[in-house]
């Protein structure tokens, strides 16, 4: 009977039981009282002293009782069942690296460009319905936090923590980034995907040959620039401006033309990080190009569900509040 063995879709209902046990025990030594009276006075004159509503409401009570006892079992949800329910699963897939180099602590973007690409980047997993997406944050080398999956809510409890911070070197190799983004769609399966970059980085040659491997590999790759072309001094963690090695204030530019021609050799879209969703709509114009140019496929999986059949014991409640319309019961 039990396949699965008995489990409670609602457990906290239970508590509901340490009430209806202390309400038990109240009754039984009412009970108990009452008896006792029954026993000590004459039975001619427990008429006149003993209450017969008292008498007459014990079976009301424990009707009471029984009822609190099922309601509460149907509100537990206990299961001991499960049926297989076939779903479908797109293969459209997204890898979002993202830049954690020193430059993203700059504040020409206001409060910083690491906030505002943090924000950017749970718009980003807000539009990934029916998406699966994968998350790497890289400065010298990309880290993996966390590989594809359908659950966009997962990814997003680690966006808080992502710092440059966290990183155990600086640097900003986009190309190392890009190469872990295809082995990422590779190892998944994944024939035709898209790379969505997030940076402020320069480009060099090795990210463009990293771009045009991504397509060679049947992938895209889309870029959002983070900050400014003027651009903002960038301090340090004592608070004072950091120098390059002839003295002068290092001063993070974005170079929006470079990181186009990077979007370019990735046959992606390139957008300067937005106020609005212009660019979270270029990025899903892209996809809605690799879904048209033929991965549409699906497989398909199977999920378990409980089978509840604790709604069916409603009935019994039904039939047990029929025995409170007998005259006497209530009134």
């Amino acid at each position: 009977m039990f396949e699965y063995g008995l489990e409670f879709m609602r457990p906290l209902w239970l508590l509901g039981f340490i009430p209806l046990l202390l309400a038990s025990i109240y009754m039984l030594r009412l009970r108990h009282r009452e008896s006792a009276w029954e026993q000590i006075v004459d039975p001619a004159l427990q008429p006149h002293v003993i209450e017969s509503a008292q008498k007459g409401s014990s079976g009301t009570r424990w009707l009471l009782v029984l009822g609190w006892f099922i309601c509460l079992l149907v509100l537990a949800g206990p299961v001991w069942d499960k049926q297989e329910v076939p779903v479908y699963k797109g293969q459209q897939a997204q890898v979002v690296l993202f830049d954690l180099s020193r430059s993203m602590y700059s504040d020409d973007l206001k409060p910083s460009r690491i906030a505002r690409a943090r924000f950017k980047l749970i718009d980003l997993l807000d539009a990934a319905s029916g998406l699966q997406i994968a998350l790497v944050a890289f400065a010298e080398r990309p880290y993996v936090v966390s590989p594809l999956s359908d659950d966009a809510n997962t990814i997003a409890a680690f966006v808080e923590s992502l710092d440059p911070a966290i990183m155990p070197a600086q640097g900003s190799r986009l190309d190392l980034a890009i190469e872990q983004g295809i082995d990422l769609l590779s190892q998944a399966g994944i024939e035709q995907g898209q790379l969505v970059l997030i940076t402020d980085s320069e480009v060099g040659a090795n990210d463009i040959a990293a771009a045009s491997a991504a397509v060679a590999a049947g992938h895209r790759l889309s870029v959002i620039g983070v900050g400014t072309a003027k651009g903002a001094p960038l301090r340090g963690d004592d608070g004072r401006f950091l120098q390059d090695s002839s003295g002068a204030v290092v001063v993070p530019q974005l170079k929006t033309d470079a990181l186009a021609t990077l979007a370019n050799a990735g046959k992606g879209e390139f957008s300067v990080l937005s106020n609005n969703n212009n660019d979270i709509q270029l990025i899903d114009r892209v996809q809605k190009k690799i879904a048209i140019a033929g991965n549409t496929e699906e497989e398909e999986a199977t999920n378990d569900y409980w089978i509840e059949y604790g709604p069916y014991v409603v009935v019994v409640l039904l039939l047990l509040s029929l025995l409170f319309f007998r005259r006497g019961v209530i009134w």
